[in-house]
């Protein structure tokens, strides 16, 4: 009897630690990922949003601190316009300048994860004044 009992607390300890490693797998993240992206407010006048020759600050929030994030643009492909390691607060930040009139979107990823799209309406030939942008 005392035999058996000694049995059904190794299989009980067994157990327990099984479920606590797999709530411990499903807590982990499964893949890095950009989980927003947004563009930073600028001094642009004009018909659009957005110029090119000047410059705006885009965010990332990540959820991996531990793996660079990739910037570009529509049309660009993954090399893009920037390359930047996230902070301990997962935010990583980039300078964009529209390379051309018209960009519809602007992508952000880490590696192992999907590429995350921001809209951009409005980009057009832009006029860099120093302290503005005149987006025509």
């Amino acid at each position: 009897m005392a035999r058996t009992l000694s049995a059904l607390r190794v299989a009980a300890g067994a157990a327990a630690f099984g479920i606590a490693a797999s709530v411990t797998a499903l807590a982990a993240p499964a893949s890095a990922a950009v989980t927003s992206i947004g563009i930073q407010p600028s001094f642009t006048l004009g018909a659009h949003r957005y110029g090119t020759t000047c410059s705006y600050t885009v965010d990332v929030t990540v959820n991996d601190i531990s793996k660079p994030v990739f910037f570009f643009e529509e049309g660009q492909g993954p090399s893009g316009f920037a390359e930047v390691m996230p902070g301990p607060n997962g935010v990583a930040k980039a300078t964009w300048i529209p390379s051309k009139p018209g960009i519809g979107y602007i992508y952000a990823y880490q590696l192992d994860g999907s590429p995350q799209a921001r809209q951009v309406t409005g980009t057009g030939t832009g006029v860099n004044v120093g302290s503005a942008c005149i987006a025509l």
